[in-house]
């Protein structure tokens, strides 16, 4: 099972628990008038987008009762302005409505997430906290939010969604894993506008369903077209046989063979011991630059035995950009590409948000922050035409398909002293 991002999680992480019931956020003047709208359509008929009731079910959903969390308690604090930035002229601290949340149906925004998972709950706590930094952000332009906490990704994540709908939900945010994703899109509950947070297996999405994912194979992409741009003609390829590292290589021999031409491939075991051989299976082989479909590890092993003279491009699941210098220094002249959050500090999209209130591992923090474009993407999709959609994000500019897929540019990046640097804006 995928998570959104290249985390594939190990172990029986202890789930966090989700928010706890908070007050309603009033709606903004302008965007109030918009979603009023929408809400009243929803309160006076039946499920909004909808010519059918939804299902009931007959069984109970596997998963904790839902939460009304507008704004959050539990989750990072209001944005302060960080030691090392000043804050965003006309910046002010959120305030919220006395008044709770009615019992029963009211107008929402629902986000199922399996934060009782083992396994997930960590990752999918991670989106959370995201979204509801950004939320804090939007202060007076927040919109009300339910949390429904699951056990699972799967039958749990469709139920709750069927539950949402009865309970007044008028925009879906859900599908954190490969397979929850694709099974909220075989399933009947994108009767009201669903924003999935990972690839389904099927591209052709429902009609009111939306997607975005942290998919390396995006970033695969968009290395080709760098390396490129840059002039570069023939491409070895080092690769390691996990199913992700698979992924991200054909999606760049895809991009190159239709772009530039000619990819010669080298085997990697992942196997440490193993990288002193590259440079011989490297040396024996004709090529301009290299491409390393290889994870963080994989890649500092390797790099050593990677002639100066080549290279080298790469992925954002290979590079740790919160390590240490001294871990990444071997890195200097690799290029890939990477999400703002982690590359441009100071750029104005990312500065607005906090950091995480606690340490997170990076593939933690990547979802964080694709909670924080969930939340504005949920926003904007509660507009009565989204087409053509287009959002200055944290994890890069994005921008609404016709097939409603969500892609993301990112920022060309590389290492200056082993710090994880932009080396110019996104294409």
């Amino acid at each position: 099972m995928g998570v959104a991002t290249t985390y594939n999680p190990e172990g029986n992480d202890a789930a966090w628990p989700s928010a706890t019931g908070e007050p309603e956020l009033p709606l903004p003047s302008s965007f109030a008038r918009l979603t009023a709208v929408l809400l009243a359509a929803l309160v006076a008929a039946a499920p909004a987008f909808s010519a059918d009731p939804p299902r009931e079910t007959t069984s109970q959903p596997a998963f904790a009762p839902s939460t009304v969390v507008t704004p959050m308690r539990d989750a990072p604090p209001a944005p302060l302005p960080r030691a090392d930035q000043p804050a965003a002229p006309g910046d002010k601290p959120a305030t919220a409505a006395k008044a709770p949340i009615a019992e029963g149906p009211a107008p929402h925004v629902a986000l199922i997430l399996p934060t009782a998972s083992p396994q997930l709950g960590r990752v999918a706590d991670s989106v959370r906290l995201g979204f509801f930094a950004a939320a804090e952000v939007a202060g007076k332009n927040a919109v009300p939010v339910r949390v429904y906490s699951t056990a699972d990704d799967g039958a749990g994540a469709i139920a709750a969604c069927q539950k949402a709908q009865l309970d007044g939900a008028v925009l879906v945010v859900a599908g954190l894993t490969r397979d929850g994703a694709t099974g909220l899109a075989r399933s009947d509950c994108p009767r009201q506008p669903t924003l999935v947070l990972n690839q389904p297996q099927d591209p052709d999405l429902p009609a009111r369903m939306f997607a975005i994912s942290l998919a390396a194979e995006q970033e695969a992409r968009q290395a080709a077209l760098m390396a490129v741009n840059d002039g570069w003609t023939q491409a070895i390829v080092i690769a390691s046989p996990s199913p992700l590292a698979r992924r991200v290589q054909e999606a760049f021999e895809k991009e190159w063979g239709r772009a530039a031409g000619e990819v010669r491939r080298v085997a990697f075991s992942g196997v440490p011991d193993d990288a002193p051989a590259i440079k011989e299976r490297i040396a024996s082989l004709k090529g301009d630059m290299v491409f390393l479909a290889l994870d963080s590890a994989a890649t500092r092993a390797v790099r050593p035995y990677i002639s100066g003279t080549l290279p080298i491009y790469t992925t954002s699941l290979s590079v740790d950009p919160r390590a240490e210098p001294t871990v990444n220094v071997d890195l200097e002249g690799v290029r890939y590409v990477d999400m703002p959050w982690f590359v441009q500090p100071d750029h104005p999209a990312v500065m607005v948000y906090p950091q995480p209130a606690t340490s997170m591992a990076v593939e933690q923090e990547r979802l964080y922050a694709l909670g924080i474009d969930a939340y504005r993407l949920a926003l904007l999709l509660l507009k009565p035409d989204p087409k053509g959609l287009r959002l200055d994000g944290v994890t890069g500019r994005i921008t609404l398909g016709d097939d409603r897929h969500f892609s993301r540019t990112l920022v060309p990046a590389g290492f200056d002293a082993g710090r994880a640097v932009a080396t110019g804006p996104a294409p």
